[in-house]
């Protein structure tokens, strides 16, 4: 079941260009978009914690470090969007997904990781797949041509990336204390819906919904790609681990990438595959090697406790 947990997380998260793109087409702005579903999805959350029974209380230390990490998610999320506009959503999709190489350098940079071959090449295979998508052919969500902006629109999804990697490492280093995964995701939910509903206050872009189909696609983009996607993960991690469960991550772009294509008329070319290709083996790799890694140092220091049985025998 964890392997399932995990290819539904991974494939509903890439459902939100699905979802999203008709309520942009509509009017609506990136950032009031981006409220909606962080708004229904804490109202959601919060029904979902008082029916297992858990307690929203947590320490002001753990706020503040909540808070900071949603402003980082919330930033993710908006590039993310903003991105469509210039790109095809498939492929800003997959320059999102180049997140966990991110976090691997930072990890490197500010946390002492060790650098290896398998970091290098991985590193390689995402600027050989990022090369490849910016020099494809293709037409960014509002018809114009991807040539013109695709610099812009590479910027905004790998910057977006960037700004989830960054979420990602807080969660590593930020100690929160006595706080379960989905009282995290309601907590970050919160405080995205808060910084999206200012972020589009004072951009003077807050729209309200007009329509029923408005309506329903808003729930539908909350229940889908924010509650559903991350309370499935969270399952997946208990089953499988969370290397495994970011390897099968590689179902998110994969799927905005086929969500493009057959429903938006998004163009499909060699270049487009290859660059997908190579960024998500890069990802993978990435996942595969710290995997690997960690078996060999348990390998490695269950041969030296039974080395040192043997010469205490």
């Amino acid at each position: 079941m964890g392997f399932f947990f995990s290819l539904l997380s991974s494939a509903t998260f890439g459902l939100i260009p699905l979802f999203s793109l008709p309520l942009m087409a509509q009017g609506l702005s990136p950032a009031t978009v981006l409220f909606y579903r962080f708004f229904i999805a804490t109202i959601v959350l919060g029904i979902l914690l008082l029916l297992r029974g858990e307690r929203f209380h947590t320490s002001g230390r753990n706020l503040l470090k909540l808070a900071g990490m949603s402003l980082m998610y919330s930033l993710a999320a908006l590039l993310f969007m903003q991105a469509f506009k210039h790109l095809p959503s498939g492929v800003v999709a997959t320059l999102h997904f180049s997140y966990p190489v991110m976090v691997m350098l930072i990890m490197i940079a500010f946390f002492h990781e060790r650098f290896s071959t398998v970091t290098a090449i991985a590193i390689t295979l995402a600027i050989a797949g990022v090369y490849l998508l910016g020099n494809g052919e293709a037409t960014g969500a509002n018809g114009a041509g991807f040539a013109g902006m695709s610099m812009l629109g590479l910027t905004l999804a790998l910057v977006s990336a960037l700004c989830n990697s960054l979420y990602i490492t807080s969660i590593y280093t930020a100690g929160l204390t006595n706080i379960t995964g989905l009282m995290l995701t309601f907590y970050v939910m919160a405080f995205g819906a808060l910084c999206s509903l200012i972020n589009s206050l004072a951009t003077n872009s807050f729209q309200l919904l007009t329509s029923w189909r408005e309506l329903l696609l808003a729930v539908l983009l909350a229940l889908v790609t924010a509650v559903l996607s991350n309370f499935t993960l969270i399952l997946a991690v208990q089953r499988i681990g969370s290397t495994l469960a970011s390897v099968l991550g590689v179902m998110e772009p994969v799927t905005a990438v086929i969500v493009g294509i057959l429903v938006f008329n998004e163009p499909f070319s060699l270049p487009l595959v290859m660059g997908i290709a190579l960024i998500g083996s890069s990802v993978v790799l990435i996942m595969l090697g710290e995997h690997i890694r960690q078996l060999m140092t348990k390998r490695k220091a269950a041969k030296q406790t039974g080395a040192s049985s043997d010469k205490t025998d």
